[in-house]
């Protein structure tokens, strides 16, 4: 580039002083000022400017050295303040650069993928964090829809996420990309709006964290832990084992009461229809009673997720303490119930709530059978 500016500035200096023409030629050393700045700093810069302003000079004082006219005079002051003014806008243009380029480099040092999109969703940069996280370079990514080109699964609807970004300038969440080798990644993503001077949405911020070992951490956590529950439920029915037997056999003795109570209205000389029929619904709600047993130690054992579901705490203190009537007999412990019906239904797992309440009855049955 050196050699290129110095064989422009000299053609410049030959056009200049010798050329017939009656202009301001000397103008032209701004493009050697312009195609300087890019490729020297600042002290290179002043040289050149200051050689283009030297020759100017030069040229100016050989052509009109024994006359100097007015109009050449004019013609040679616009050429030195084009030259000047140049010369400034360019060190100024090179120092937002830099100062551009020494934020940007900032910007790369952080493992955060960071990137910033316009208002159409185009990718404008690209940090070397994004490049090591999504696999894309730069120039890859750069120009592209950054939704699209990292198949983003959103934790709700887009239009909403835009509404809050337009509203308070910022917005933060998990978001669900996929890398360029087509893995997914969890990252915890926070935006930044940007606006112009007339407050108008210019361009989107986006930092993103990686979290997905501490996602995939969380997750094998959530399912310890369900296990773990699984394990205490079948644990604390293994405790309950007289109990449930008991309150199995109630019902099913009932039936078959019931029945032979049935048969022997019916094997009279005149059948009593009305004690036989009193006698079926007697074994039909003995049934149930049993069935409704069997359902909750199904519930109590049932290996499942949490689910939070509408619940009536009152129902579930309920069937609680059908499990744990033959534990209070057997260590004659008596239990005072007071329920309030008024209690609003919660939200809550159902299942999780009849362990949390079985535990406490049993402890509180073992704590006082030492009394």
């Amino acid at each position: 580039m050196a050699v290129i500016a110095t064989v422009l500035a000299a053609g410049i200096f030959a056009l200049d002083t010798f050329s017939p023409l009656d202009m301001a030629i000397a103008v032209l050393y701004v493009i050697v000022v312009l195609l300087s700045a890019n490729y020297f700093g600042r002290t290179g810069l002043l040289a050149i400017a200051g050689l283009c302003v030297a020759l100017a000079l030069f040229s100016f004082f050989i052509m009109h050295s024994d006359d100097f006219d007015a109009s050449a005079v004019m013609r040679c002051l616009v050429s030195l303040a084009a030259i000047l003014v140049t010369t400034l806008l360019s060190l100024k243009n090179r120092e937002a650069t830099l100062s551009l380029k020494d934020q940007a480099d900032l910007l790369d040092l952080t493992h955060d993928a960071i990137f910033v999109r316009d208002d159409t969703d185009t990718v404008r940069y690209w940090s070397k964090g994004a490049e090591e996280l999504y696999g894309w370079t730069r120039a890859e990514a750069v120009g592209q829809k950054a939704a699209a080109l990292l198949r983003t699964v959103f934790p709700a609807p887009i239009a909403d996420i835009r509404a809050e970004l337009l509203r308070t300038g910022r917005w933060e969440g998990e978001l669900v990309h996929r890398r360029k080798s087509g893995n997914e990644v969890v990252v915890m993503s926070r935006w930044s709006l940007q606006r112009d001077e007339r407050g108008r949405p210019s361009v989107t911020m986006e930092t993103n964290s990686d979290i997905t070992e501490r996602r995939h951490a969380e997750d094998a956590l959530h399912k310890a832990q369900g296990e773990l529950a699984h394990v205490t439920r079948v644990t604390t029915m293994g405790e309950l084992t007289a109990s449930i037997a008991h309150e199995i056999n109630q019902p099913l003795a009932a039936v078959v009461t019931n029945g032979e109570a049935c048969l022997r209205w019916l094997g009279r000389p005149v059948p009593d229809i009305g004690e036989a029929k009193a006698s079926v619904e007697r074994m039909i709600a003995n049934g149930r009673r049993a069935s409704d047993v069997v359902a909750r130690l199904r519930s109590l054992a049932r290996r499942s997720d949490p689910r939070h579901l509408p619940v009536d705490i009152n129902e579930v203190v309920d069937d609680v303490l059908l499990l744990v009537e033959r534990e209070l007999s057997i260590h004659r412990v008596g239990l005072e119930l007071a329920l309030d019906r008024s209690v609003p239904v919660i939200a809550g797992d159902r299942v999780q709530l009849q362990q949390v309440a079985l535990n406490l009855a049993l402890n509180a049955i073992q704590a006082m059978d030492a009394v």
